[in-house]
């Protein structure tokens, strides 16, 4: 089975393996990026500057602080700049960025729900609707997210206007969390059958670089219009997150970058950052619903869409030859819950993985700034449910546990309903944030771990197995 893999890898035209390749070099070869000092250009002895706490970060619920330094944590994917044509045209075409007709309205009705005998056909185009209506619903938030913006460059004191760009970034990330699982297609890397690099170009998480993001306030870069096919770990909704909530007026580079060292970001004043930071937030936000407007229209039910090439699969289909192969590769989305789930979001701050030197690393969490790394998680499992019991309210239609139960294997499918519900359960009991449980009560984040993985347990052999589906490449040779 893995022959299909390889045979597509082989097919990855020259040009672009150079170009990735080259792009790889300029993110340290794909290896995480350093811990980030926070530089505050004060208190700079003969040893250079001094590091120093988080200042400024907005509290949680609770009234806590949030850590203040950013990094990545881990390996991210191959990062893409986005300079290819598909995402130039669409930048300039967008609602919201330039005119254009949105994919919303009516298109974002409920998923279509078929009780009818199970097809894999019916399980195709039930995947397919449901990563439309994802798509739709987040273009949806993206454009509100657009307009909180705009309103807050309008305003950059206004603490209102703070406050509801920071809730529209929560809103939309809500639903963007859910649609990390239907990372298949247009959204996948360009690598894989159909991919367009597209959630990358939207969430790089954990490609994700403060200090650059820093390094483009005091430059301005955000301003040019060659912002839009910069690099990744710069831009989207990460970006935004830390624009946002992040109040301290330090920066996570060290002395040794320009902006340290020609002293440019200390020249700043508090009004001024706040006024480059609002106006960066911006341009991402007009950004990623360009973004959000191309994936919702590669999904539109139109001749030619990526649905019509998923739904013809072993049709005529010019992506995928057979049901069999399109399957492998929706298949292939749901392992985001081992990997960038149960590893990268709560393995590597646990202490799990060799790029974690001591007891817990919180630095990895995902979303810091925000504190919002638990409800991404809830958002993850909402994902994962639609995709694998139906997309329909309260799981109707037809997913992945009708075509086990077809093919004899109920019991799978019912034990992995109930290892969902229990990591669901286990996300919900963890009502304080994150941080706070890794530091005082690093059970509760452990039995969360533990309950995914049991669930990803199942994912990884039994359900493969069954379905004589591929396991994706990520996920090969793992143990765990």
């Amino acid at each position: 089975m893995n022959s299909n893999r390889n045979e597509r890898a082989r097919r990855l035209p020259t040009a672009l393996l150079l170009s990735l390749l080259g792009l790889s070099t300029a993110v340290a070869c794909r290896k995480p990026p350093p811990d980030e000092v926070v530089y505050t250009g004060q208190g700079a002895g003969p040893g250079g500057a001094q590091p120093q706490g988080s200042g400024g970060l907005p509290p949680d619920s609770s009234g806590a602080q949030q850590p203040g330094s950013s990094g990545a944590g881990g390996a991210p994917p191959t990062p893409s700049t986005g300079s290819d044509a598909t995402v130039a045209s669409t930048t300039a075409t967008t609602s919201g960025a330039g005119g254009g007709e949105p994919v919303g309205g009516d298109m974002c009705a409920p998923v279509p729900v078929d009780d009818g005998p199970f097809s894999k056909a019916k399980l195709l185009a039930a995947a397919a609707d449901c990563a439309l209506n994802r798509a739709c619903e987040f273009e949806a938030q993206a454009r509100a997210l657009d307009e909180r913006a705009s309103a807050l460059a309008r305003a950059p004191g206004d603490a209102n206007a703070a406050a509801a760009a920071r809730g529209a970034w929560l809103s939309a990330m809500r639903v963007w969390q859910e649609a990390e699982i239907f990372r298949f297609g247009p959204a996948a890397s360009s690598t894989q059958p159909g991919g367009q690099d597209l959630r990358d170009q939207i969430y790089a998480w954990p490609l994700v670089s403060r200090c650059k993001v820093e390094e483009q306030i005091v430059s301005r870069a955000y301003a040019q219009p060659s912002f839009s096919s910069s690099l990744i770990n710069a831009r989207g909704l990460a970006a935004f997150e830390y624009l946002v909530f992040y109040t301290g007026v330090d920066n996570a580079c060290s002395q040794y970058s320009p902006i340290n060292a020609g002293r440019t970001w200390a020249a700043l004043d508090a009004g001024d950052l706040a006024r480059r930071k609002a106006d960066y937030a911006a341009a991402v936000a007009a950004d990623v619903l360009a973004r959000a407007g191309a994936l919702a229209r590669v999904w539109a039910p139109e001749p030619g869409s990526f649905r019509d090439k998923l739904t013809q699969a072993g049709r005529g289909s010019t992506v995928f030859a057979t049901e069999q192969d399109a399957l492998n590769a929706v298949s292939d989305a749901m392992f985001y819950v081992d990997k960038e789930l149960k590893d990268w979001k709560l393995g590597r701050p646990l202490g799990f993985t060799e790029d974690c030197a001591t007891p817990t690393c919180p630095e990895a969490l995902e979303s810091r700034y925000a504190r919002a790394s638990t409800a991404h998680l809830r958002a993850n499992l909402s994902g994962f449910r639609r995709l694998f019991e139906g997309c329909g309210e309260g799981g109707q239609g037809v997913g992945f546990d009708d075509w086990l139960r077809e093919v004899g294997s109920a019991d799978l499918a019912d034990r992995m309903l109930t290892a969902l519900t229990g990591a669901q359960a286990a996300v919900d009991a963890l009502d304080v944030p994150i941080e706070q449980a890794l530091a005082n009560d690093r059970a509760r984040v452990e039995a969360v771990y533990a309950a995914v993985k049991t669930l990803t347990d199942l994912l990884k052999t039994e359900f493969v197995s069954a379905l004589n589906l591929e396991l994706p490449q990520s996920s090969e040779g793992d143990n765990d």
